[in-house]
């Protein structure tokens, strides 16, 4: 992986490379530090475990920064697998210098300052939210929109049960998250019944890990790694808010305060977490947490009809 990275880095900067740093990663990429010899640019290398991400990420990426009031990274290029010859495709992009806010102490932090930081993450996601899509409902760039976002949602909601039947077979998950799979599904109209009347820009994966400190750690900075990015519902990305130490913040409290929430809003944020919690373990190809499974099941479970 380092070497691949390298090469394209050279390349890209006709620079040679002094330093690789593993930064990390997720379910679906890894993350490399890209210091030069004689030149003080950085740059983030992000490999992708699985084709078609790449370009997704660099589309979503630049979307969303037309909306953002939180920087994000400028994208230097996107090379594919099928085109260099290496085994993985990769993106390079701007290097942000600070902290990850998911893996602070939020109890260390002034009352000022964690409320600045909640302040700075929820402004950006409103802002975020405020770009309609004319079109409807769909992917970025899509050559087809939907009138409703149940008519786009349900294509994907559908898709995942027949992705939880799957790991079902491959004893992953239990027969009672199973269950909820089907039963919820069956009352999807029940869950959406309130008409969804704007295609929202959502980042799709607005978590705290996903947002970057200034290196005082004293305002959110930076939002990185959009994924599942589109035109849906701005509730969707509000289940992420509670993710990581996202309530410690008071995230999705302080999102609810300043824009209010649906009727249906738990029930659905419910809906969202199970749907897609599970199908980030079917895609990434890793274990299932048994233990969360039976936990988001039985929290969606007990507002079922």
């Amino acid at each position: 992986m380092e070497r691949t990275v390298i090469n394209i880095a050279q390349n890209h900067f006709n620079y040679v490379v002094e330093s690789v740093t593993a930064l990390g990663g997720g379910f679906y990429g890894r993350a490399f530090l890209i210091k030069f010899i004689n030149d003080p640019i950085k740059v983030v290398a992000k490999l992708y475990l699985y084709s078609n991400l790449a370009e997704n990420e660099a589309n979503q990426i630049e979307t969303l920064a037309k909306s953002s009031i939180l920087k994000m990274p400028h994208i230097f290029g996107v090379y594919l697998a099928c085109d260099t010859g290496y085994e993985h495709d990769v993106v390079l992009m701007e290097y942000f210098d600070g902290f990850n806010a998911g893996w602070q102490n939020v109890s260390s932090f002034s009352t000022q300052d964690r409320y600045n930081i909640c302040e700075n993450i929820v402004d950006n996601l409103i802002s975020i939210h405020s770009t309609i899509n004319k079109e409807g409902f769909g992917e970025i760039n899509s050559t087809q929109y939907y009138n409703t976002w149940q008519d786009f949602y349900r294509i994907k909601a559908r898709s995942i049960v027949c992705k939880a039947r799957e790991l079902h077979s491959a004893n992953q998950i239990s027969d009672h998250v199973l269950s909820v799979f089907e039963k919820s599904f069956n009352q999807f109209d029940d869950v959406f019944y309130l008409p969804i009347t704007e295609a929202r820009l959502i980042h799709g994966d607005y978590n705290t890990w996903n947002i970057m400190l200034n290196k005082q750690k004293n305002a959110a900075a930076y939002v990185i790694d959009p994924f599942g990015c589109c035109y849906g519902d701005s509730e969707y990305d509000l289940y992420q808010l509670d993710n990581a130490n996202g309530i410690e913040y008071g995230l999705l409290k302080r999102y609810a305060e300043k824009v209010g929430l649906s009727p249906n809003f738990e029930i659905k944020k419910r809906f969202y977490r199970l749907y897609s919690e599970i199908c980030h373990y079917y895609d990434a190809h890793v274990p299932v947490d048994y233990d969360a499974a039976e936990k988001m099941a039985t929290d969606l479970e007990v507002l079922l009809l």
